[in-house]
C-alpha cells in the first residue's frame, strides 16, 4: 500500500487482496486436514485456526509498533519472513506420516 495509485485502483487491489487472503486461509485448513491423520485432524485444524487468530491480533500490533518506532520500512520484511516461516511449517505438516 506504499505505492500511490488512483483511488479506484486502490479499491480494486484491496478487494482482490482480501479475496485471495480469505481463499488462502481456507486452503490452509484444507491442507492441514488433508495431511493429518484421522485421529489428529480436529486438533490440527484447531491449532491452525488458533495460530491464525493469534496472527490476526499480533500482526496489526507488530505493524503499529514498527510505525511507532519509525521502522515502518521493515514492515514488508518482517511480514515476508513470517509468511516464509508459515510456508515452511505448513510444508512440514504430515512429514512424519508420509515417512511412515
Amino acid at each position: 500500500m506504499g505505492i500511490h495509485m488512483p483511488l479506484a485502483l486502490t479499491y480494486a487491489v484491496v478487494f482482490l487482496t482480501g479475496l485471495w487472503l480469505f481463499s488462502a486461509q481456507t486452503m490452509v485448513y484444507a491442507t492441514v486436514s488433508g495431511r493429518s491423520t484421522t485421529g489428529n485432524r480436529a486438533t490440527a485444524v484447531g491449532w491452525t485456526s488458533g495460530m491464525g487468530r493469534f496472527g490476526a491480533v499480533f500482526g496489526p500490533w507488530l505493524g503499529g509498533r514498527l510505525v511507532d518506532g519509525d521502522a515502518e520500512g521493515w514492515g514488508f520484511t518482517v511480514f515476508a519472513v513470517t509468511a516464509l516461516l508459515a510456508t515452511v511449517l505448513i510444508a512440514l505438516t504430515g512429514v512424519h506420516r508420509a515417512g511412515a
